[in-house]
């Protein structure tokens, strides 16, 4: 991913509107390019800085973006874990069709 995808995805990011495989190469960028690690922490202190500013509410946005960060990694690894028990689940079932198949021909 380049610096200027990446930071057309960081309001999606900072939103939590990412699907994995953005999520994941976005996560793979921002951890390795300064500047747009820079970029997203900007964005996300004045996005959520404010907000948190007219609701009143105490923040620690530094601390939160980092636990925002960390919480997308978990997801993105799960949401991987899942997809390769789906690929397993589907290759065992096609194979019991075949086996069924083949045992009811012969």
């Amino acid at each position: 991913m380049d610096c200027k995808t990446a930071e057309k995805l960081i309001p999606d990011f900072i939103r939590g509107r990412m699907e994995t495989r953005e999520a994941k190469h976005f996560l793979a960028h921002v951890e390795k390019c300064a500047s747009c690690r820079e970029e997203l922490s900007i964005q996300f202190l004045v996005t959520v800085g404010m907000q948190r500013l007219e609701d009143g509410e105490a923040f620690n946005l530094n601390r939160e973006l980092y636990a925002r960060l960390a919480v997308a990694k978990r997801h993105v690894k799960i949401r991987e874990r899942l997809q390769q028990g789906l690929y397993y689940f589907e290759a065992i079932a096609v194979l019991a069709v075949i086996l069924v198949m083949t045992t009811v021909v012969f």
